[in-house]
């Protein structure tokens, strides 16, 4: 069985009759505390936000789970291959420590996948821009310093977004959670690349994908079949 969450997004319910049309078992749940409740039942295949509020799963996330980070998984538009991009909840990252845990989890779940993990760092300028300002100069040497503290090849090329893509790069991590939600928006809701939502990144191994409000149907349709294991 998949579970949705359901609040005021048509969307979600046309995502709801295809999965039924095709067999699929699919409960709606109305309330946060009722969706994170079947997390780890062991009839559930997996649990989706749908269009419930992330202020009001998140923190009943976070009381179960503890520290987790968010990697929305999208269509590369060059390659159409996947790739992971994160953070992408807002108050998700705040140092070093943070971006070594997110390559580490998601270059693990690419090696699941029997992909080979592509890392690649985001900062705030090219590499040449440093000393121009001074928060630009902050993302580029902790990207520096990120690189030297993983046990991962990963390329730090500075803002250049559009080389990783072209270049096939499968985990990309963002400066900070405000950087990849915006990157995330534009990608997904203005430019329309497909995906599959977001899985959630930590130490403990939990059969759940985030998904935005703003979503259409198919995505919330591509995050249970990703959770079915049919997504590629």
């Amino acid at each position: 069985m998949i579970i949705i969450g359901y609040r005021g997004n048509e969307e979600v319910l046309k995502a709801y009759e295809k999965l039924k049309e095709e067999g699929i078992e699919v409960k709606i749940v109305k309330e946060p505390e009722e969706l994170i409740s079947y997390l780890f039942d062991k009839d559930v295949k997996g649990v989706i936000r749908g269009s419930l509020p992330s202020s009001e799963v998140i923190p009943l996330l976070r009381e179960r789970l503890g520290k987790f980070y968010r990697a929305s998984i999208l269509k590369n538009p060059f390659t159409k291959n996947i790739f992971l991009l994160s953070p992408v909840g807002i108050d998700e990252v705040k140092g070093l420590e943070d971006k070594i845990n997110i390559i580490n989890y998601g270059a693990k779940f690419l090696e699941e996948l029997k992909i080979e993990p592509k890392i690649a760092l985001l900062s705030g300028g090219r590499l040449e821009d440093l000393g121009r300002d001074e928060r630009v100069d902050r993302t580029i040497k902790e990207a520096e310093e990120v690189k030297k503290r993983v046990s991962y090849i990963v390329e730090h090329r500075g803002i250049v977004i559009e080389e990783y893509l072209k270049e096939d790069f499968n985990l990309i991590v963002a400066p900070d959670g405000i950087c990849g939600n915006l990157i995330f928006r534009c990608l997904a809701l203005v430019c329309k690349l497909e995906g599959y939502g977001a899985i959630l990144l930590s130490e403990k191994k939990v059969n759940y994908i985030d998904t935005s409000r703003s979503g259409n149907w198919k995505r919330y349709y591509n995050a249970a079949k990703l959770l079915l294991g049919n997504f590629m």
